[in-house]
């Protein structure tokens, strides 16, 4: 019972819009990186591939900051801990499979670590830009200055890939933006409960006679804000399309490299003015999709969501492993095979039991024996038994829970 008490309270805490976006996110990076490596020849092609990276980085900031709580045990175990496990691991890989002279090091993370590398920089961050003190007004200040800097470090030539100072320094902001965007929401969530449980007494839930009550004018509000909601939805798509077709005429001047954060003004033939407008694009694709995502929990799309670290983490082994062997250089101009087989990747790598064999590499637990009894049940289980029992429990709960709907409605029907 208690367990089950647990369960929804957990359920309710979930913020599932943010599940449902990363979900959109982390299918945008897999497909970039597919279209990287495979379908880079195509105009169109180019064209997605510039939008996709005209959002999905700074978003994902964004997302990183509004979960992001400061914890020297997080950092160490989440963020730190998979970043030398994987940093050794691609290098390896490297050097055997890639056949690429890659030195194991860990002040210039390799290809997609860049971004774990920076969030460990973000995080430790944290008590410098949050905190009691922090009024709405210096919020905005600190918020502006990490936008000019973001700008600003585009004019230093020597912020490149190493340590990825240059990405850190750009993309913070989003990061930033997520943070303050968390308290901003926590506030207002705060402010409006008092009210939602007033309204939910069955003796509030209508007035006198001929009065809608105070459950009557909370749903009307609500009815007015979803239509404000998709029609500010409508109009951003507008421009958003505008946005893409100004992509499209310009596809052959606009270069991959201004977009990745990573490349200084003078090394990219590229002007500070682009950086801004990309700023604008990105802001402007956040708050459509705050607007248009669903707040509710959406089948397989939420879990991938809720489990998109092993996604990225592993997703990048089997495109550089496509690249290497060609298996699909048939498909170079093929779109739907190519959304085809990022869906795949996605789905299969968000598998739950795959992401419990495979935990011990991505989080700190203590101990890999202690991660070993969490899957296997015993020390004396091997994991791999443990994820296999997993499998057909959760077979059993379902087949369980449908018997029992069936019997629920059976009685019903009485």
């Amino acid at each position: 019972m208690k367990q089950n008490q647990s369960t929804e309270v957990k359920a309710a805490e979930r913020n599932y819009r943010m599940d449902n976006l990363k979900c959109l996110l982390i299918f945008a990076v897999v497909f970039g990186h597919m279209l990287e490596l495979f379908m880079g020849k195509n105009d169109s092609f180019k064209v997605i591939y510039l939008v996709i990276y005209s959002f999905h980085m700074p978003l994902f900031a964004f997302i990183s900051g509004v979960f992001a709580r400061f914890s020297p045990e997080k950092i160490r175990n989440h963020l730190i801990y998979p970043y030398v496990v994987f940093q050794i691991l691609y290098l390896l890989f490297a050097n055997s499979v890639l056949e690429k002279e890659a030195e194991v090091q860990f002040t210039t993370p390799y290809w997609l670590l860049w971004y774990l590398f920076a969030s460990i920089a973000w995080n430790l961050l944290l008590p410098l830009v949050q905190g009691s003190g922090f009024t709405w007004k210096k919020k905005a200040a600190v918020l502006s200055a990490a936008f000019l800097a973001g700008i600003l470090i585009g004019f230093d030539n020597k912020a490149g890939y190493y340590l990825s100072f240059s990405r850190i320094v750009e993309f913070f902001p989003y990061f930033l933006l997520g943070v303050y965007y968390r308290e901003w929401s926590d506030r207002k969530k705060a402010a409006e409960q008092p009210v939602r449980q007033y309204v939910r007494q069955p003796d509030r839930l209508a007035g006198a006679e001929g009065d809608a009550g105070p459950g009557g004018v909370f749903l009307e509000e609500r009815i007015r804000k979803a239509a404000a909601r998709a029609l500010l939805a409508v109009c951003l798509g507008a421009l958003l399309c505008a946005l893409i077709c100004v992509i499209a005429e310009n596809v052959d001047e606009i270069k991959y490299a201004w977009l990745y954060g990573s490349v200084s003004y003078e090394t990219g033939h590229y002007s500070w003015r682009f950086r801004l407008l990309s700023i604008g694009a990105a802001l402007l694709w956040l708050v459509f999709f705050l607007t248009a995502i669903p707040m509710r929990k959406l089948p397989l799309l939420s879990h991938i969501g809720a489990n998109t670290m092993p996604v990225y983490l592993l997703h990048g082994f089997l495109i550089k492993l496509m690249s290497k062997t060609r298996l699909f250089n048939e498909i170079e101009n093929d779109l739907f095979t190519g959304l085809l087989i990022s869906a795949f990747l996605v789905v299969f790598l968000s598998w739950r039991p795959l992401v419990r064999l495979l935990s011990p590499l991505m989080r700190w637990e203590g101990s890999l024996l202690q991660v070993r009894k969490d899957v296997g049940g015993n020390s004396g289980k091997s994991a791999f038994r443990g994820i296999v029992e997993e499998i057909f429990h959760s077979r059993s709960e379902r087949r369980n829970g449908m018997k029992r709907g069936t019997v629920g409605r059976k009685m019903n029907l009485r």
